[in-house]
């Protein structure tokens, strides 16, 4: 079963990008953590990563390492509510198919998606 993982640490997020994608029909896991993240990703690889850059503990950056690293097959779209030049840089030099700024709109979630697809 292929999936998208949802890693955030926010509940309310985690839930409300689930319903979206789900309601999208795309098969959907979630994570609170970068750990937890690969505890799922070890289990069974997603398809794609919807990851938030600034969580407690290990960041977005240094999860989406560890994936291009171990599941290079994984499209990651990162995620953050603080645009800044350099983390945009950052996650685009390690990988990240995409990267979108909080809040963001269903349109350009749904994008991000399609190219994250391709990208696979």
């Amino acid at each position: 079963m292929s999936y998208v993982l949802i890693v955030d640490d926010e509940t309310s997020i985690r839930d409300f990008l689930a319903r979206w994608l789900q309601a999208w029909g795309y098969t959907v896991r979630t994570a609170e953590s970068a750990d937890a993240a690969v505890a799922q990703m070890t289990e069974e690889p997603a398809r794609i990563m919807l990851c938030d850059v600034t969580m407690p503990g290990r960041d977005g950056l240094s999860l989406l390492a560890e994936v291009r690293d171990r599941w290079p097959s994984t499209a990651v779209i990162m995620a953050t509510a603080v645009q800044d030049v350099r983390t945009v840089t950052q996650s685009r030099k390690d990988g990240a198919v995409g990267y979108v700024t909080k809040p963001f709109g269903r349109e350009l979630l749904r994008q991000a998606l399609q190219r994250a697809e391709e990208e696979r």
